[in-house]
Formats: structure tokens, C-alpha cells, sequence
């Protein structure tokens, strides 16, 4: 698992990998020679497999491990992140997830069916024009001003807290936080009227 994974650097295709090894393995056996340890010719199969899938994911050159851990060692698996993701990173895109989907609900309702009708629902641009009834150029029009709207809008909800900025206690009381918020919908609201 750890040979197949520094060639991957992916614990699933890591996984993957060392499952087709073992059917291929299997399959393979009666052409096993003997000039070599199992073991030896076990670990050339995992690495052929783990090439295999790594070609597959995306043409780049191979990199090989200059230690090898076999199956047996120990050393190999702590190479292994941790499944769990990283609360740091978690909380950032659940505050950019939020950021968007906000800056989403503030544009125009054309705007922003045309926006989900093509990114959370994954409709091609002739389709989605179909449903609404509108030409597959007006659509892809629609879609244009909304991404370009939601940029903008990113620009400035990103911008406006820092010019605005107050020093906030390091523990806010929770009415403090709902009227930033007030507050900083009222700017947005009339910057989006300018």
C-alpha cells in the first residue's frame, strides 16, 4: 500500500491499485518463474499497476520512490494522510460555500436561474435554453452577465469588510455579529443599486 501510494500520492488510487494488483497477481500466478522471491515479483506488479492507473489519471512524468516499503513494513503506512480533512480548511469552504451561495441569492432572478441551472444542475446551455424558452444565445448571455455580476459582487464583499473594518472583541456577543450583518447588506444593497 505505501509503494503504491508514493507513486499515487491518492489513497484511493493507492487502494485501487494494489486491488488490481492482487487480481492480477492472481491471474498471473502460473507465470510466476521462481527467479526471483515472491515477495520481489508481488512488489514489480503493485508498481506496474500503480503506473498503470497514474497513466490513466493524467499524462505526467513518472516519479519513482527511492525507498520502497514492501507489504510487510510498517514504515509505509505513515506515509498515509489521515481520511479526516483538515478543520482549517473545512471552515474555509464552508465560508466561501456560504459567501457564494449569498452573492447567488442577491442576483437577478433570470441571473441566477440561468447561473443553477448550469452549475448545480449541471444542464448543458441548448437544454437549459429549452426549458425557459429562450434561444440557446440568450441563455449563454444570461450566463455571462451572471458570472460577471457574481465576480463583481465577490470583488466587493471581500473588499467592503476591510474599509469598513472595526475592531471587533476577540469573542463577539451574538447582536453585534447580526447587526455587522445589517449593516453590511445595507452597503451591499446600495452598491448593487449604483
Amino acid at each position: 500500500m505505501g509503494l503504491a501510494y508514493g507513486i499515487l500520492q491518492n489513497k484511493e488510487d493507492a487502494e485501487d491499485a494494489v486491488q488490481d494488483a492482487l487480481v492480477s497477481g492472481y491471474v498471473h500466478l502460473r507465470r510466476f518463474e521462481g527467479r526471483s522471491a515472491i515477495k520481489t515479483w508481488f512488489t514489480r506488479v503493485v508498481v506496474n499497476a500503480s503506473l498503470m492507473i497514474r497513466r490513466k489519471r493524467k499524462p505526467a512524468p513518472v516519479e519513482f520512490a527511492l525507498e520502497t516499503a514492501g507489504a510487510d513494513d510498517p514504515r509505509g503506512m505513515e506515509q498515509i494522510p489521515a481520511s479526516k480533512p483538515d478543520p482549517e480548511m473545512y471552515c474555509a469552504e464552508t465560508e466561501t460555500l456560504h459567501l457564494v451561495d449569498t452573492l447567488i441569492g442577491e442576483l437577478r432572478p433570470a441571473l441566477r436561474q440561468a447561473f443553477r441551472m448550469t452549475y448545480c444542475d449541471e444542464m448543458p446551455a441548448k437544454q437549459a435554453g429549452t426549458l425557459l424558452g429562450v434561444a440557446k444565445g440568450t441563455f449563454k448571455s444570461r450566463l455571462c452577465r451572471a458570472k460577471k455580476h457574481l465576480k463583481q459582487m465577490a470583488k466587493r464583499a471581500l473588499v467592503a469588510p476591510m474599509r469598513g473594518a472595526r475592531p471587533l472583541p476577540f469573542f463577539p456577543r451574538q447582536a453585534d455579529l447580526e447587526d455587522l450583518g445589517a449593516k453590511t447588506a445595507e452597503v451591499w444593497s446600495r452598491e448593487m443599486a449604483l
